[in-house]
């Protein structure tokens, strides 16, 4: 008999008689073979990082009919996906196929999926709150961690890896989130406040105060709150102590004050 290739998907037709050593049959009979395609193995996503402890969900694969399997050869395959433990750390292999059940159930290869089971990553640490006077220039936000994602929200939400830069202009408190993460097992989330505060007037000062040389000066002062204290308009290292002019020399000395809140 001829041998049956079933390297291409296909119909064949052979043909088959009998003889009695002389006499071969008038008629013969057909003999169809059909070899329909295997499928390929599923579309799947590996590797799969999930936080120790954390809930999971059961594996997914895109394809028809999918079997599930523990090895990559052998065993009995499940119609039921299965759902990996997090109470231990490590590594585990579950492996997938698909068949095509039309009409015979022809099986394709296993796809793996590698699922990892990693430690959750602490929240960041953090500075908060933060307090900025309105339309100061501020920098973007920081935390002490790696692979961080920032947020808006406390759960959910998309995070962003580029950390964000409060805006100013507006008085209020806004609260920032960020998390880092193993892979894709994200650890809880640490807030940041912001707090944006109006920024106070110049202090109401008597803007020109008179001495005669050797008069008994007295230390200046000004309404205001958290008062500091410059010899330079602008820089320059501050006093919380209000400076006594000196009136040993004629001249002219300037001083400069703000306050704060």
């Amino acid at each position: 008999p001829p041998a049956v290739s079933t390297a291409t998907a296909g119909t064949n037709i052979y043909y088959v008689s009998q003889n009695n050593g002389t006499c071969e049959s008038l008629t013969r009979t057909s003999v169809t073979v059909n070899v329909y395609a295997t499928p390929a193995a599923p579309t799947v996503t590996s590797p799969i990082d999930i936080c120790q402890g954390s809930t999971p969900t059961q594996l997914t694969a895109t394809g028809t009919n999918l079997l599930w399997y523990t090895s990559a050869t052998g065993g009995t395959g499940t119609t039921t996906a299965p759902t990996p433990s997090t109470t231990t750390l490590g590594t585990t292999n579950y492996f997938v196929s698909q068949a095509n059940n039309t009409p015979i159930n022809c099986e394709g290869p296993l796809a793996q999926i590698t699922v990892n089971v990693v430690t959750t990553p602490a929240a960041p640490t953090v500075t908060s709150p933060l307090d900025y006077c309105q339309n100061q220039t501020v920098p973007a936000l920081t935390a002490g961690g790696s692979n961080l994602m920032w947020y808006t929200s406390a759960t959910g939400g998309t995070g962003s890896s580029t950390a964000p830069t409060p805006p100013t202009n507006n008085i209020g408190t806004t609260i920032y989130y960020v998390g880092q993460s193993a892979g894709t097992c994200q650890g809880p989330r640490s807030p940041i406040t912001v707090n944006v505060a109006a920024t106070p007037a110049a202090p109401a000062v008597t803007p020109q105060v008179n001495y005669c040389v050797g008069n008994t000066a007295v230390a200046l002062t000004a309404p205001g709150t958290n008062l500091k204290w410059y010899t330079v308009p602008t820089g320059g290292a501050f006093s919380t102590t209000a400076p006594t002019p000196s009136t040993s020399i004629a001249g002219t000395t300037s001083y400069y004050v703000t306050q704060s809140i």
